[in-house]
Order: structure tokens, then C-alpha cells, then sequence
């Protein structure tokens, strides 16, 4: 008969086993609670975002009710107006689409005369002699893809509309959350708690109001570039970019790629697409290499593996939302393993 297993390796593996249904379990509740976690949460990080000038203008004298209407208000139809405005933008780009499919059609039969004839035959007939040459698939997807995108903005609308709900009720309770914890745990315990919220807010505040920040002096001169350059729906780029700035190292490729692909679409002439492409490559540099670290340094204190990890997980678990709460979620992950002796290893080895 084989040797009992000691009970000390026994015990490894029980953990072993509950961390693997804990996280399962983690994952498939939050694919589940999406529609609601995530509104929540976006309303949870804009709270951060107000909470200061809430607390100034308390200070300065202006009722509480007063001062919730006014920042919650002007947050939440801000929030409301950009996304009715980026849903009526894709309507709208929607109706573009049979002059954009004749420019891809057109481009395409450019380029398959200067360069096409010089690639072998199986490049530019992939499927074979009886499938669909690539511009055809290309100009017959157009319209599907727009259309999936303004749904997509709809939803978004959708969820804006519940954030918004959300974040009135955060802020009239944010002033009398400290007396309910201290009522609801011993005293060292509460300050414990409040302690480690403390630094959970200060993190997320300073990273949130430092990208807000940079993501606006990132989108208005995407704006002011493509308005001068006659380009359609610059308003639209533009929201594109602030909401991509929030997403490391991918955000940046989706909100150069887009603007300067729907620039040679609409103009069908590669000579104004190579300006458009060469200014927004100047602002992106100038803001990732200046504006961005002069304004965040080194407040997320995250190391790039991490970052990269958490985009993958959270975008696969919530989409383009993910992605953009991937970050802060992270930090706060961060910040509370660091105040838990058995995980405080592996805090460290997420910092950068």
C-alpha cells in the first residue's frame, strides 16, 4: 500500500484546490454581474475624481444638497451628453459608409496596380480563383462593423445612464462612511480599515485626476488637427483618444490607427493621410514623453508586466470597460495585498 501523504503536503494542496475554485468562481460571477459591477464601478472611480471638490466646497461654506446637485449633475450629464453625442456620431458615420466602401474599392484598385503586380498571385486571391478578392470582403463588412460599433455606443449610453445613478448615491453617502465603519469594528480594527482606504484613495485620486488631466490635453489638440483638416466627425477622434489614453500601450494604437485610417478612407488620397498621420504622431509623442510623466511619473508604481497582464484579464472579462478600469482595479489589488502579511510578497513583486 503507498504512504499516506503527510499532512503538511495534504494541506498545500487543499490550498492549492481552494485558490483554483475561488478564482473560477471569482471569474464566472464577474462575467455574470458585469451589467452591474461595472456601472458601479465607474461611478465608484468618477466619485473619486469629485470627492475633492466636494470636500472644497464644504469647506467653502456651500450646503451639502447644493454642492451634490451641482457635481453630481454636471457629471453626469457630461457623461450622458458624450455618449449621446458619440452615438449620434457613429449613426452618422453609419450613413457614410457606401462613399467610404466606393474609396476602399478605389484604394484597394490603386494599390493593386503600383504594387499588387509585383506580389504572387496566391497574396492578392488568398481563397483561390473563386473567392472573394480582399477589397470586396473589406467594402462588404464596412457598414456590419460601423453598425456594431453604434450599438456598442448605445450600450455604453445605457450604462453611462446607470454610473450616473450610481454616483449620486456614492456621494451622499461618502462623508458618513468613516463614523459607519468605526461603529461597525473595534477601534484598532476600523482605523485599520480606514487607514488602508486612506492610501487606497490618495493612489486612485492622484492617478485619476493626473490622467483625466493628460487625456485632455491629449484629445483637444487630436481635435484642432483633424478640424483644420477638414476631417469628419473630429469631436467623435477625439473622445476616442481621451477614453483610449486611459488604456496603457494599446490605447495609444487604436486612437493614432482610427483617426488616420478614416482620414485616407474619406479623402481617398494618401498625401493628406501622411500629414494628419505625421501630426497626431507628434502629439502622441510629445504627450507620452512629456505631458503623461510630468503629470503621473511614478504614482501607479505597477511594473509593465502586470499592466499588460491586467489589461488581457480585465478586457477579457469586461471588454473595452475592462481595459479602461484595469489599471486603477490593479492598484487597488496593489494596495490591499500589501496590507496582508501572507500576500505582501507578492505586492512586491508587482511594483515596477
Amino acid at each position: 500500500m503507498p504512504a499516506p501523504e503527510p499532512p503538511r503536503e495534504r494541506g498545500k494542496l487543499q490550498t492549492v484546490a481552494h485558490v483554483i475554485v475561488v478564482v473560477a468562481a471569482g471569474w464566472w460571477m464577474l462575467g455574470q454581474l458585469a451589467s452591474v459591477l461595472r456601472p458601479l464601478l465607474i461611478a465608484t472611480f468618477f466619485a473619486y475624481v469629485l470627492l475633492p471638490y466636494y470636500s472644497r466646497m464644504r469647506r467653502s461654506g456651500v450646503a451639502a444638497p447644493l454642492a451634490l446637485v451641482l457635481l453630481a449633475g454636471t457629471a453626469v450629464g457630461s457623461l450622458l451628453i458624450v455618449s449621446m453625442f458619440a452615438y449620434a456620431n457613429l449613426l452618422s458615420l453609419s450613413e457614410e459608409a457606401p462613399t467610404l466602401k466606393g474609396n476602399v474599392l478605389r484604394l484597394v484598385e490603386e494599390f493593386q496596380g503600383t504594387v499588387g503586380a509585383k506580389l504572387p498571385a496566391w497574396v492578392m486571391s488568398p481563397g483561390g480563383a473563386g473567392a472573394k478578392r480582399p477589397e470586396e470582403y473589406l467594402a462588404e463588412r464596412m457598414p456590419g462593423v460601423v453598425q456594431d460599433v453604434a450599438n456598442v455606443a448605445l450600450a455604453g449610453f445605457v450604462e453611462a445612464a446607470v454610473a450616473g445613478l450610481y454616483l449620486l448615491f456614492l456621494l451622499m453617502g461618502a462623508e458618513r462612511l468613516p463614523g459607519r465603519v468605526r461603529q461597525a469594528y473595534p477601534p484598532d480594527r476600523a482605523e485599520q480599515i480606514l487607514e488602508v482606504a486612506g492610501r487606497i484613495n490618495s493612489a486612485i485620486i492622484s492617478y485619476l485626476k493626473a490622467k483625466t488631466i493628460s487625456s485632455l490635453l491629449f484629445a483637444v489638440p487630436v481635435w484642432l488637427v483633424l478640424t483644420l483638416c477638414g476631417v469628419k466627425f473630429a469631436v467623435l477622434w477625439a473622445v476616442l483618444t481621451f477614453v483610449c489614453n486611459f488604456i496603457p500601450y494599446i490605447g495609444s494604437v487604436v486612437a493614432y490607427s482610427v483617426p488616420v485610417a478614416f482620414t485616407l478612407l474619406q479623402f481617398g488620397t494618401t498625401s493628406l493621410a501622411l500629414g494628419v498621420a505625421v501630426a497626431l504622431l507628434t502629439i502622441h509623442l510629445v504627450c507620452a514623453m512629456l505631458v503623461e510623466p510630468l503629470l503621473i511619473g511614478r504614482a501607479v508604481g505597477l511594473s509593465p508586466l502586470i499592466v499588460l497582464a491586467a489589461l488581457a484579464v480585465w478586457g477579457l472579462i469586461w471588454g473595452l470597460p475592462g481595459m479602461v478600469l484595469a489599471v486603477p482595479l490593479t492598484v487597488v489589488a496593489k494596495i490591499v495585498l500589501e496590507n496582508i502579511e501572507m500576500t505582501r510578497p507578492i505586492a512586491k513583486l508587482a511594483e515596477e
